[in-house]
């Protein structure tokens, strides 16, 4: 209550006060003679052509003026008036992105000559001349000739250096993963405020295309204004209204006929989701802005609708039914902005984002599966951004600040059928594999994020130096409703009469249709079905100095300070995140930029690894025996307060089919505390007794760009981050180290280990048993025996991992100008190691981490990316992308047909192992040692405009993946189903492909 009322009073204090919000831009003219010195005393005037506003200034001595606190709505024009010694100037259109300084030069002709120097355009890669960030761009009209599906953002970042497409570790993960770090750590932000789902990250409100004015990449020694991340920002920079009425209104759709259908191809959903031959996707949208109030009042909207659906097949022959399923998919987004200037000092603007996501598992499965449509489920995704944003112009200084509230709902599987129990069937005398899933999803997971952001920065200019200090801080608090289900999950056994009875009922088929006397199996009730969460409190604060040391040099000083009340839930807290950056660009010529930066960049931790530390905890005195056995031997601190990092808040399942008379007549589950706590567990977790540290990397980067020629430009950067204290996983029970008996490997080879018994393969070291480990590890019965309520591994999430980037980047960029053709090609050299590629990574043995510090998962030599357009009529343009990658890193495991296991050493399975796979590896071979076949994928657009009453018409056709290369790497895909783990030894085996050849029809008027 107390943040809510302190969030009421900033919201109060921003709608009244000038600068109660934040989206700080700038511009600085750097003006240069007909002798090409700097030209001091010149007026310029800055008008924006959307609303009308002006600003004047006078170059200094240096030939630089600088207009601050400007809007990102609409386009700036710089002029000078004629003078005595110079020609009057006009420059290109400058649109402006959220807090960045842009930088051009201007270059006057003499007077009397006739010549209008036009210069200052800012394109993808725009010369930098302001800082040391390493970034790439692209605004809303390179964005309009990409070919990119469904017009989504998260397709089109791919598109840009440093970013490459993520293997994550769920379905639904993030695919967005900027200097090869894992996706879920990369930052969003909107307008500068934050848009990172911050339970396990991505996009809150995935925002598309059409409300995007332009969006930025920063993937190395930016600003220490960003921060919470010690990789990489996406920030977004959506449309204002201005004095003239623009809109458009759009449909596209997927043809389906013209996808190339093969069994093996990975073709999913927008979200991830697996999809059939039948898929199909329709959408359409609308923008409008315009005026309310000429030049003092504008608005913006824009709406977008989803609706993807494909086919499942539901299989159960033992009951008489094979269907077809249709699943839908839908997403609707809106995205809504007023800005108001309230005088030429003061204006403020009002964003809504709103997202209503729902994917839809109807049952069965692509092929067949058993589960009937009263046991799928709907994920709903639901997310809203409210922020109000101000900026005031002083003499001297420009006062920017936000205040936003965010809400993010995260339903993963809401029952289509409502509440009750799952009932798995089988039949009488094969128990091998369920013959139909009917009742429930079998699980519950509601996760609630709400989330006040409030940040201020002041910016200063005092001569050649430009001063910004700000504030920010984030409170978010998490409800998460998790675990089993509390109506029970039953594994039920029929017999041959039972299963007659039950013919005939088809799709309808419930578990009210079974017959009480069925043999119940398991079953299995959540006995705490209640949320949990904690609250996250972000802060932060900066000083920086852009200092302009000579005309052509200008230094970057930077001081950040982080604190996340994460770190604290054990332990003091991580309070000396004090992370100095500096830059410098050099400038020697108008056409010539060297930059470079070093610095310290801090990372937020991700909430889930509380969430799960809540989820997995327990008080059972079984398992806090072992914790005091774990104190006792060294392995908790000494001064460990065992109270301190337990919880009995998280979720606990019990199997209570002895105490079931029948299906439904059950105990209570909240009744079985005594069974509870008697319950042994394969993995409990706990919070860290030492606390936990923020993620941090330090930063180099080294950079030059040159324009050679007016429509060229060339640029190449390098960049080194070397990352501590990332996140994983320590089993603080784990079993001793398993030696393999390589030279006994050697003797026997694989045909002759494969002949042994297992006995024989665990006498020979080449296996070891389940039993035996957990005869060594430290907090079990003797025997290896689990206590009762206690766990056989002891996990707690710990932030000890470390990681080395080094990349270079080449660009290449040509300006269309007056000619037919412009285009962007980058190239990324680059290499990635880690020992720890997400925060379930867990070591292969014994938490021998050394062992596994190699390739990350999203580790690429070779990137390079191309963006061609051609225009071969005033009406046609004809777009080119292509990705050409090397192949991601593979592991290999052990072959369970040789060593009957592919768990060698013993140690089983986690909770971790549902999402990451932490398979063991084949013994002497380091992990992610083999590579995938390179991928290279070529996407095709065409559209032509026809002029049409108040506007144009525009008809595009996409095809993406021109020539239907079966790719193998290099696209979104979830680790488990990847090609990314092979069976040593064996022939590779194909898991998943890349997309197929798909073909995507636009139409759109605009006006």
């Amino acid at each position: 209550m107390r943040h809510l009322r302190l969030a009421s009073a900033c919201f109060a204090l921003a709608a009244i006060a000038p600068g109660a919000a934040f989206a700080e831009s700038a511009i600085q003219a750097r003006l240069l003679g007909p002798d090409g010195r700097p030209a001091a005393g010149v007026v310029v005037r800055a008008e924006n052509t959307g609303t009308g506003a002006t600003r004047e200034a006078r170059s200094d001595a240096s030939g630089r003026v600088r207009f601050g606190g400007l809007d990102t709505a609409g386009a700036w024009l710089l002029r000078t008036p004629e003078t005595g010694a110079t020609a009057a100037f006009e420059s290109d259109p400058i649109r402006l992105r959220t807090d960045f300084q842009s930088n051009v030069t201007l270059r006057l002709s003499a007077a009397g000559t006739g010549e209008i120097v036009v210069t200052g355009r800012r394109t993808i890669a725009g010369l930098n001349t302001a800082n040391a960030e390493v970034s790439a761009t692209l605004d809303a009209e390179a964005i309009s000739k990409v070919p990119v599906e469904a017009r989504s953002l998260e397709r089109l970042l791919f598109r840009l250096p440093g970013v490459t497409q993520s293997t994550g570790f769920f379905p639904e993960a993030p695919a967005v993963a900027i200097n090869g770090a894992n996706a879920l750590f990369t930052s969003y932000l909107i307008d500068g405020l934050d848009n990172t789902e911050n339970f396990l990250g991505g996009q809150r409100f995935p925002i598309p295309v059409g409300a995007v004015q332009d969006v930025t990449v920063l993937s190395g020694s930016y600003s220490a204004a960003f921060g919470r991340t010690a990789n990489g920002v996406v920030n977004v920079t959506t449309p204002a209204g201005g004095n003239d009425l623009h809109g458009e209104i759009y449909a596209v759709t997927r043809l389906r006929d013209f996808i190339t259908a093969k069994p093996d191809s990975n073709l999913t959903s927008l979200f991830g989701a697996p999809v059939s031959e039948t898929f199909t996707r329709d959408q359409g949208g609308v923008s409008l802005s315009g005026p309310i109030v000429r030049d003092r009042t504008f608005f913006f909207l824009n709406v977008e609708y989803i609706r993807d659906a494909t086919d499942n097949v539901l299989s159960a022959p033992a009951l008489g039914v094979r269907a077809r399923l249709q699943g839908l998919n839908t997403q609707t987004l809106v995205t809504a902005r007023v800005d108001q200037v309230w005088t030429p000092r003061l204006r403020t603007a009002l964003r809504v984002n709103y997202g209503d996501v729902q994917l839809e598992r109807q049952g069965g499965g692509l092929t067949g599966g058993v589960t009937f449509p009263s046991a799928g489920s709907i994920q709903d995704r639901q997310s809203l951004n409210v922020a109000l944003t101000a900026t005031y112009r002083g003499d001297g200084f420009d006062y920017a600040g936000a205040l936003q509230f965010s809400r993010f709902d995260w339903d993963y599987g809401q029952p289509r059928a409502g509440a009750g129990p799952q009932v798995s069937l089988f039949a009488a005398g094969d128990l091998s594999a369920p013959i139909a899933v009917i009742g429930h999803p079998g699980f519950v997971f509601d996760d609630r994020e709400r989330t006040w952001q409030t940040r201020h920065v002041l910016t200063i200019d005092r001569g050649a130096h430009r001063v910004r200090a700000g504030f920010d801080h984030l409170h978010a608090d998490f409800q998460l409703f998790g675990g089993g289900n509390p109506n029970g999950n039953f594994n039920v056994a029929l017999t041959p009469a039972d299963l007659a009875g039950l013919q005939g009922r088809g799709l309808a088929l419930s578990a009210r249709d079974l017959p009480a006397t069925a043999q119940i199996l398991s079953a299995s009730f959540e006995t705490q079905p209640s949320a949990f969460g904690a609250p996250q409190e972000l802060t932060s604060a900066f000083i920086e100095d852009q200092w302009q040391a000579t005309a052509d040099l200008s230094l970057t000083l930077g001081l950040r300070w982080d604190y996340d009340s994460l770190t604290e839930i054990v332990g003091r807290g991580d309070r000396n995140n004090f992370a100095p950056r500096l830059g410098f660009n050099y400038t020697p010529s108008e056409t010539l930029a060297i930059r470079g930066g070093l610095g310290l960049f801090v990372e937020k931790i991700p909430y889930a690894i509380i969430s799960d530390a809540i989820q997995q905890n327990s008080r059972a005195p079984g398992f806090l025996a072992q914790l005091q056995t774990l104190k006792d031997r060294g392995l908790l601190p000494a001064n460990t307060d065992i109270a301190a990092i337990t919880t009995d808040r998280g979720n606990i399942t019990v199997d209570a089919a002895s105490l079931c008379a029948s299906l439904t007549a059950c105990p209570d589950p909240r009744s079985l505390i005594a069974q509870r706590n008697s319950l042994t567990q394969s993995e409990r977790r706990i919070f860290n007794p030492n606390g936990l540290d923020n993620p941090e990397a330090i930063q180099a980067s080294l950079g030059v760009q040159w324009q050679p020629a007016d429509r060229w430009l060339l640029g190449a950067d390098l960049l080194y981050s070397d990352g501590r204290n990332l996140v994983r996983l320590r089993d603080l029970n784990a079993p001793a180290p398993f030696v393999f008996n390589e030279a006994e490997f050697a003797r026997l080879g694989a045909a002759g280990v494969a002949a042994l018994t297992p006995q024989q393969r665990e006498a020979l070291g080449l296996v070891r048993s389940r039993a035996a480990a957990d005869a060594t590890r430290p907090a079990l019965a003797p025997g290896g025996v689990v206590p009762a309520g206690g766990a056989r591994s002891i996990v707690v999430s710990e932030t000890r991992g470390r990681s080395k980037y080094e990349a270079l980047t080449l660009s290449a960029r040509r300006l269309r100008g007056e000619g037919r053709w412009d285009g962007v090609v980058y190239y990324t050299l680059s290499r990635l190691r880690n020992d720890s590629d997400d925060i379930n990574f867990r070591a292969n043995d014994a938490n021998d981490f050394a062992a596994d510090y190699g390739p990350s998962l999203n580790d690429r030599t070779h990137v390079i990316s191309a963006l061609v357009n051609a225009y071969p009529t005033p009406r046609l343009t004809i777009s080119l992308a292509a990705l050409v990658q090397s192949g991601q890193p593979v592991t290999f495991v052990p072959d369970p047909a040789v060593f009957g296991t592919t768990d060698l050493n013993g140690d089983g399975l986690s909770f971790a192992d549902q999402f990451t796979g932490n398979p063991d590896r084949f013994p002497g071979v380091r992990r992610n040692s083999g590579r995938l076949d390179g991928a290279t994928t070529i996407d095709l657009g065409a559209s032509y405009r026809i002029p049409a009453p108040r506007g144009t018409v525009e008809v595009r056709g996409d095809i993406f993946n021109l020539f239907d290369a079966q790719t193998q790497s290099g696209y979104p895909v979830n680790f488990t189903v990847s090609n990314q783990r092979q069976i040593f030894g064996r022939p590779f085996a194909q898991n998943s492909a890349g997309p197929p050849r798909t073909f995507q029809v636009t139409a759109r008027y605009s006006f």
